[in-house]
């Protein structure tokens, strides 16, 4: 688990962030070295602004290592054969307030946001960038923030909304309603949607164009149950053309066809090798659950090309195997962390079908076309509404297993979540495990946080 600390003077509400061009405080006044971008100037020219864009994603992957493989095991999706004292609390269901991820967690995307925040606001006061770059940048800096906060109000709850920097606002900000969020959540993608191009800024998908928003969209407003809403941006971004599904063994690889939005690694593999990758010897760090390897059908060609088998001091391990690579690889095999990818977008449009009854044949052509890739056979034509709503639980499960966290999500947003967690752990909490603790370290800083409930 990579942590990552800062001195108290950078604590955005509860801390407050450095930036490449924002100091958090003047100790002496000098003027700066003479390749060194100050903040007055970061906005000046085309080139230093979407350098400051970019800085909007480092901290993503940081985020990720803390999050993915721990939300995995804090289900009914990943196991891992030696524990820490970490992991732990998320086998246990029984997570405490200093645990040591979820800090990170919690600190690694309110990073991202102050990053996402400083930069709308210098972009909007910019009298010299190009229109393009302008817009672009913007787009980028909403989307960001959209997928951050996104991630905040799923795994806490109520959450403090930041969309600024000014820490005097920010330093003893409350808690807001989760409804409120998801308002600014879709109300930023909205936005970004309207500035990013349709073309990607480069010639990889690292950068999020139009159809990446409203990809994300779609994922929100089927978390929100707008279900004809996010049946059209899924279809939209369907029927663009620009994403069809790649075979089971190239999904993963940078660009390739189905990928939507990927982060890239400069070592050409995702930051997720060292949990979610096995090596060629010695125990995996994590394992295949044995729910999970219980769902997968007779002949699933996912479970051939997604999992693999590892036989340690005469034990069997089934570890995930989505991502393979934990060497330096470059050129068209390289993977990187994927984000969004257009098998998602199938299943969010079968599931918002299914949910408005309208159209349970198109929902079961879009599952039919994510278990054709399976090697599977057809659903039948005569599936009931909650047949149909079954079938997407079923292949949602196995079809996003180990990214972004979707099985902790899914099982929350369906209201089936305590249902299935206290038949797998007899520790599960129904009135806690719902959301991860606030840690308490930002409540120590900021007095105005209250904690989750059933938490000390």
């Amino acid at each position: 688990m990579k942590r990552y600390k800062l001195p108290n003077c950078c604590l955005p509400f509860a801390f407050l962030i450095v930036l490449t061009f924002h100091s958090c405080k003047k100790l002496v006044d000098i003027s700066p070295p003479p390749n060194v971008v100050t903040t007055d100037k970061v906005f000046d020219t085309d080139a230093s602004a979407t350098a400051a864009t970019l800085g909007d994603y480092t901290t993503l992957s940081a985020f990720d290592t803390n999050f993915i493989p721990y939300a995995g095991q804090y289900v009914d999706e990943l196991s891992q054969p030696t524990l820490n004292i970490t992991s732990t609390d998320f086998a246990n269901s029984s997570i405490t307030v200093t645990n040591g991820a979820v800090a990170s967690v919690w600190q690694d995307l309110y990073v991202t946001i102050y990053k996402a925040n400083a930069n709308i606001a210098g972009l909007a006061s910019s009298k010299t960038l190009s229109d393009s770059v302008k817009n672009q940048c913007t787009g980028e800096a909403l989307f960001i923030r959209a997928y951050c906060n996104f991630n905040l109000v799923n795994l806490f709850g109520d959450v403090p909304l930041i969309t600024t920097t000014n820490v005097s606002s920010t330093s003893t900000a409350s808690r807001t309603p989760a409804a409120t969020v998801y308002n600014q959540i879709i109300a930023d993608l909205t936005q970004a949607q309207t500035l990013l191009n349709g073309n990607y800024p480069a010639a990889e998908k690292i950068r999020p164009n139009k159809l990446a928003a409203v990809a994300l969209l779609a994922r929100v407003n089927l978390y929100q149950q707008n279900w004809a809403q996010s049946e059209s941006n899924a279809t939209a971004v369907i029927s663009s053309g620009q994403y069809p599904l790649s075979s089971l063994t190239t999904v993963f690889y940078r660009n390739s066809s189905e990928a939507i939005w990927q982060l890239w690694n400069t070592n050409g593999f995702t930051s997720l090798s060292a949990s979610l990758v096995p090596s060629a010897s010695g125990k995996p760090s994590y394992t295949i659950s044995s729910n999970l390897l219980g769902a997968f059908e007779n002949g699933d060609q996912r479970q051939a090309n997604w999992t693999k088998s590892l036989v340690v001091s005469g034990t069997t391990y089934v570890s995930p195997f989505k991502y393979k690579l934990k060497v330096v690889t470059t050129g068209t095999n390289a993977e990187y962390t994927m984000y969004l990818r257009s098998a998602e977008q199938y299943l969010i449009r079968a599931e918002a079908r299914a949910q408005q009854n309208t159209n349970l044949t198109g929902a079961i052509a879009d599952l039919n076309i994510i278990r054709t890739r399976a090697g599977l056979p057809n659903l039948p034509a005569t599936l009931s509404q909650q047949q149909v709503l079954a079938a997407v639980a079923q292949e949602r499960r196995i079809e996003l297993f180990g990214e972004g966290g979707h099985r902790f999500f899914d099982l929350k947003r369906t209201g089936t979540l305590n249902q299935v967690m206290s038949l797998v752990k007899t520790s599960w909490n129904a009135g806690r495990n719902s959301f991860y603790p606030i840690p308490e370290a930002q409540r120590t800083i900021n007095s105005s946080l209250t904690q989750n409930p059933g938490y000390n």
